[in-house]
């Protein structure tokens, strides 16, 4: 520990003190100040005691703040001297973003991807619409399943429509944002995520996941206790007779930390694919309604823009639909968006899925993992970057 860092703690460790009688709130905040202080200036020799010194600090704050939590989890703070801990970790007002059930975007208003459909549909949510039917023969209705693939290409849309689909409770997590720089805290964020699940069937949707569930094997120690926690959840999701569903999103599937990938935990995968063609047509149709466009080629457009996310042609409509624009405002004259504007904007919109899939089969070459994400190897847009890389 630096001697900088060392006088921060300790003028943080004895404001505490002093405060303890007087102010157990601000109290617990200078133990937590001095803790992060701590874990802020630790050094790779000193790096095990200097997390248990932190711990120690954060258990004596969480013990100072008992007697000010009245209300229950997950119920916003009102005290205006609330520790910011507490403001950073009141999950339903900050990290979560929960869809009512029955309401917004279903299968039907995602084009293509029937097979994709097909196998959430017999993964997901008929387990949840007919559990009866899934524990006679043997199968719950619950675990998790890792969604992977390049971005831009709707997999938080999915998950979506799967909760709507599924009629459940839908808990959409950044999983960045689960993270905090006190000691303990993320586990506790973790801990109270699962506690609020419970209540009824829910599926929970961490998006980045490879933010949260990364590899542990070069993670630092206090990194390695998320994906523990996160383990002892998923562990405890098959000992209980509970509908909770786990899905997460990553486009580093190869990050994801092995334990995770098990059976039982994430041990079933989806890849979820570039939009095919009718897709794209739909897609293209979405951003361009309610536009002024005269006869657009739709099918023509969806034909030619194969290797193309979702991401990529709403940019490239948005690229149209501002260069109409500008000349409009020169000409001042409005004319409609044709097909012609569209065939000029793509050739400025250059999609990054042809080097997502390199890198992705790199990255999954490297690590030996090619039985766990066939999909990457056998989609024909892989195949034509192989090609390509190889010629």
């Amino acid at each position: 520990m630096t001697m900088c860092g060392k006088e921060t703690v300790m003028l943080h460790l004895e404001l505490a003190k002093e405060l303890e009688d007087t102010n157990k709130v601000e109290a617990a905040k200078e133990y937590l100040l001095a803790a992060q202080a701590l874990m802020d200036s630790v050094t790779k020799g000193d790096q095990e005691q200097v997390e248990m010194m932190a711990n120690k600090l954060y258990d004596k704050a969480m013990l100072l703040q008992q007697p000010q939590q009245a209300s229950p989890k997950f119920q916003s703070q009102s005290n205006e001297h609330a520790i910011q801990v507490q403001q950073q970790t009141t999950i339903t007002q900050t990290k979560t973003q929960h869809y009512s059930k029955k309401k917004g975007i279903t299968f039907a208003d995602i084009g293509g991807l029937e097979e994709l459909k097909n196998e959430i549909n017999f993964k997901i949510i008929e387990p949840f619409r007919n559990p009866d039917l899934f524990t006679y023969y043997g199968k719950k209705a619950g675990g998790g399943i890792l969604m992977y693939g390049p971005p831009g290409c709707g997999k938080t849309l999915i998950a979506k429509a799967t909760a709507n689909e599924a009629d459940a409770q839908f808990l959409h997590i950044k999983a960045s944002t689960l993270k905090s720089k006190y000691v303990g805290e993320t586990e506790k964020n973790i801990d109270e995520l699962f506690a609020k699940a419970r209540e009824e069937p829910t599926i929970i949707f961490f998006d980045e996941f490879e933010s949260l569930g990364q590899d542990r094997t070069n993670s630092m120690p206090h990194e390695k206790n998320f994906v523990a926690q996160l383990l002892t959840e998923i562990d405890g999701i098959e000992s209980k007779d509970q509908q909770l569903l786990i899905l997460a999103a990553t486009n580093e599937p190869w990050s994801i930390d092995p334990a995770l990938r098990r059976e039982g935990r994430f041990g079933s995968t989806l890849f979820i694919p570039p939009p095919d063609q009718e897709s794209r047509k739909s897609i293209l149709e979405l951003h361009l309604k309610n536009k002024p466009t005269k006869d657009i080629n739709y099918d023509y457009l969806a034909e030619i823009t194969e290797g193309y996310s979702g991401a990529d042609l709403k940019s490239l409509c948005e690229k149209a639909i501002d260069s109409v624009l500008q000349e409009s405002i020169t000409t001042k004259n409005r004319r409609q968006i044709t097909t012609d504007d569209l065939l000029r904007a793509k050739v400025k919109t250059k999609s990054v899925l042809k080097e997502w899939f390199k890198k992705a089969r790199d990255q999954v070459k490297m690590r030996g993992l090619e039985e766990s994400f066939p999909e990457l190897f056998e989609y024909k847009l892989a195949k034509k970057t192989i090609a390509q890389v190889s010629a």
